[in-house]
């Protein structure tokens, strides 16, 4: 039967270990629930993580609990309105939702702070496929390509969207 100590967090070290580097650990692994507490930990220290709001949001999407991820990611965001990654992340949580308009808008910021993150460049384009602006999904794919040459996936739906383009046009003629 293992000691009162050895339940729970683990004691080794735990002390002086940061509370949002081992949420990082926690969600990494797959333990969503630890990343949360241990984040909401960080946060009762220290309310102007915005790190421990961002991973305390990414444990809440995965609980299927978007309202609740975006304001956390708005915390984040009122801390420092600059963080790509808040920002991008406060995206997801739209797009999850189902509010693509709102996930739109949180991409572009993310952009105009870190143009060259494929992965928002991605996400963004992935969006406007899906709701049909088919030639704006090119241009983000394009920007993808410049920044990430070898991204098979922005390749391919560039070469799917001008094809549905090109389908698009003869039935209007």
């Amino acid at each position: 039967m293992p000691r009162t100590e050895d339940i729970g967090e683990p004691r080794v070290n735990s002390g002086d270990r940061d509370p949002v580097a081992v949420a990082r650990m926690a969600f990494l692994s797959g333990d969503v629930e630890r990343a949360k507490r241990m984040a909401d930990k960080a946060i009762s220290t220290d309310p102007l993580r915005q790190d421990a709001w961002i991973i305390k949001g990414r444990a809440l999407v995965c609980r299927f609990d978007h309202a609740g991820a975006k304001e956390c990611y708005k915390q984040a965001l009122e801390i420092d309105e600059d963080n790509s990654e808040a920002w991008r992340r406060m995206a997801f949580a739209h797009r999850m939702n189902g509010e693509l308009g709102d996930a739109i808008e949180c991409w572009k910021k993310a952009i105009e702070l870190d143009p060259n993150d494929p992965r928002t460049l991605n996400d963004i384009a992935s969006a406007l496929d899906e709701m049909g602006e088919f030639e704006l999904a090119i241009e983000y794919y394009e920007r993808t390509l410049k920044v990430n040459p070898d991204d098979p996936f922005a390749r391919e739906n560039i070469r799917l969207n001008r094809r549905i383009l090109d389908r698009l046009a003869k039935r209007k003629d």
